[in-house]
């Protein structure tokens, strides 16, 4: 397909097109022509990732450039390349506050509650979550303790561990991972959106103006 069709089925701008070109992000095009070139079906993926990942996720640029060169990096096992990934996810929308001793002490001791081994020593997401739990006790609003970080842990153990269960384990290497990719960033919002509808509808029920 020509340009001109690739920015159509993927309604990524022309100059977006050219940006991620010029940086490395979506693969050179074929040369047909010292003036025509062709892309196929491998930009379109790369592009709607880079999409979701900038659009929903909110990755910044140089994050991107990170995670394209580990999925394309055939010496790298598929967990470092989803590890790298949640990584600059996470990276994302960091919290700037501190966490203070008490709150990583928390967080450590749930996460050894879960068993959960498979998690480097050094994601971002581990800070990341002892970053919330202090910046959610510094308002005084709620009581961040153990069982109530645990309540939350195991639902999402649970619904993670089906996420990872119902991927499709016979694509290529290359759609694989961009299948984890965009399920993280994209389903991450779904869970997000429905949880809000939830509580609103909920809320309702409580206060007696909608039907449980």
């Amino acid at each position: 397909m020509q340009v001109s069709e690739l920015v159509r089925a993927t309604s990524v701008p022309l100059a977006t097109v050219k940006y991620y070109l010029r940086e490395g992000l979506l693969p050179a095009a074929r040369k047909i022509t010292a003036r025509s070139s062709e892309y196929g079906e491998e930009h379109v993926r790369r592009l709607t990732l880079l999409r979701v990942l900038r659009e929903v996720g909110a990755i910044p640029v140089g994050r991107l450039r990170e995670l394209v060169e580990a999925v394309d990096n055939p010496r790298l096992a598929d967990i470092e390349v989803f590890r790298r990934a949640s990584d600059a996810i996470a990276a994302g929308s960091q919290i700037q506050d501190e966490p203070d001793a008490d709150a990583t002490a928390l967080v450590e001791r749930v996460l050894d509650e879960l068993g959960w081994t498979g998690v480097p020593e050094r994601a971002v997401d581990r800070e990341n979550l002892a970053r919330v739990v202090a910046q959610i006790r510094r308002t005084g609003l709620f009581r961040v303790n153990q069982p109530l970080l645990e309540f939350y842990a195991r639902v999402a153990d649970e619904m993670s561990r089906a996420e990872i269960e119902r991927l499709p384990m016979g694509d290529d290497r290359a759609i694989r991972l961009e299948r984890m990719v965009v399920g993280t960033v994209a389903f991450g919002e779904v869970l997000a959106i429905l949880r809000r509808l939830g509580e609103s509808h909920h809320s309702a029920v409580r206060a007696g103006v909608a039907s449980a």
